[in-house]
């Protein structure tokens, strides 16, 4: 009889320390918890805070405009409209001698720039037969070579 208190007692200790250990777990996975949760929120915060810059930044975006070539008997033209649709615009670009919108394997390719300033697009210089970039206003102004590949080639244009 005089071993059964000690024997509780130890039994006691042994529960108190598994209880304890128990509870240092589960603090400590709580705290890897709530930092992966914060880190979580702050990189959202940090993404959302991009995103915002990048379409108040972008006039392209807030002009509402696409661009796109049309095809018909006469060649390539290309076109500027509101994203419904409405108020289709074609742009008058004059190329210069010697280079066409390529009419054979491919098109234009027209892109917006990013500020909404410049399209880019590619045309064929018919002395070389390669691919070039080149490069107006928005209104067809300002007609300007971009690139030029040193041999005759396929280019694509990408602006971002």
């Amino acid at each position: 009889m005089c071993n059964l208190p000690k024997n509780r007692k130890k039994t006691n200790q042994i529960l108190t320390t598994k209880r304890m250990n128990i509870m240092k777990n589960l603090l400590r996975s709580t705290l890897y918890l709530s930092v992966f949760a914060l880190a979580g929120i702050l990189f959202q915060i940090s993404c959302s805070n991009s995103d915002n810059k990048n379409v108040t930044n972008n006039v392209s975006t807030l002009q509402n405009k696409l661009i796109y070539t049309v095809f018909n008997s006469t060649g390539q033209t290309i076109w500027t409209c509101n994203y419904d649709g409405t108020n289709p615009t074609q742009v008058p670009i004059t190329l210069p001698t010697n280079i066409s919108f390529n009419t054979v394997s491919g098109n234009a390719d027209a892109k917006l720039s990013p500020d909404g300033q410049k399209i880019f697009f590619i045309v064929v210089n018919n002395s070389t037969g390669g691919n070039e970039i080149y490069s107006c206003d928005v209104n067809g102004s300002n007609v300007q070579q971009v690139f030029s590949p040193s041999t005759a080639s396929t280019v694509k244009v990408n602006v971002n």
